[in-house]
């Protein structure tokens, strides 16, 4: 299966800049299922996104994912932005949003024209601000995807209730995230931006008044991991609006804010799209000797 780092130029971020992308190929063996191929002969998406103080390298190397989508036989595209962006066209800084939502869909398929644009064939999720953003892209442009998934996380313009008070009382890997309001929305703190359009609430609430039809939404948290209150207060919103399953699925599983548990829930979501694998039995042997 292709593994590619492209490294390409934008013109909305005005800078080069990088993603990684996992293609199908023709032939199967015990890992690989083939290709799977639309009526029109294009492949599905699947745009995943990473997390905060990660890049476009951080789902391969830290989970399975290539051999998910190799015997899925499905394409996925993963690129980079910067952590403090939040998936947002910043106040102080790149118009990452525009770059995400827009520019990298348009010049994937440009590269790689057997990438399905059909709706139903595209998929958005990532994990903790990947996970944020995904809701975010996916409600701001229903239209666009048929699922998204979101891992550890829900409205993180409410995180303020989970963090420590000060960020000299934060652990040293969340200190970034107190410069977020200011940079990315350009408010004092991250609460000040709920009800515009970085709030993934608002953003729902919005498309269903409008009569909009809404991707799927599959939310999937640890039982202790720190942001469980976010991400139960976002499937309680949802629910609260009258989805259901299987337009909305939440579950919940043992595990921290660890890849461990994303990477046993990157493949339930797949599933759950309906990109299960496409393996015969026959294919899946005992190779170890």
């Amino acid at each position: 299966m292709p593994r590619i780092q492209v490294d390409y130029y934008s013109f909305s971020l005005n800078m080069n800049t990088h993603a990684t992308v996992i293609l199908p190929q023709t032939g199967k063996d015990f890992l690989s299922g083939g290709v799977r191929r639309n009526k029109d002969g294009k492949i599905p998406v699947l745009w995943l996104l990473h997390g905060f103080g990660d890049d476009s390298t951080s789902w391969e190397r830290y989970t399975h994912v290539e051999r998910y989508a190799l015997a899925r036989g499905i394409a996925v595209v993963m690129p980079g932005v910067l952590s403090q962006c939040f998936y947002s066209n910043m106040v102080k800084g790149l118009p990452y949003f525009d770059h995400i939502a827009n520019e990298v869909p348009a010049l994937f398929r440009e590269m790689f024209p057997q990438l399905s644009d059909a709706p139903e064939d595209n998929f958005i999720a990532g994990l903790s601000m990947g996970g944020y953003g995904a809701l975010k892209i996916g409600l701001t442009y229903p239209e666009r995807y048929a699922a998204i998934g979101c891992f550890s996380a829900g409205n993180l313009l409410e995180i303020g209730s989970i963090l420590p008070p000060t960020v000299e009382e934060a652990p040293l890997f969340m200190r970034p995230m107190y410069g977020v309001a200011r940079n990315a929305f350009g408010t004092e703190k991250m609460a000040d931006a709920l009800g515009t359009e970085h709030d993934v609430k608002h953003l729902l609430d919005t498309d269903l008044d409008a009569g909009k039809a809404l991707p799927q939404i599959k939310m999937y948290c640890g039982t202790e991991d720190f942001v469980l209150p976010l991400s139960d207060s976002m499937a309680q919103h949802i629910a609260a609006r009258g989805l259901a399953a299987p337009a909305f699925t939440y579950e919940k599983g043992p595990g921290t804010h660890h890849w461990d548990f994303w990477d046993h829930y990157l493949p339930v979501f797949m599933d759950a799209c309906g990109l299960t694998s496409m393996l015969e039995a026959s294919q899946v042997t005992d190779v170890t000797g």
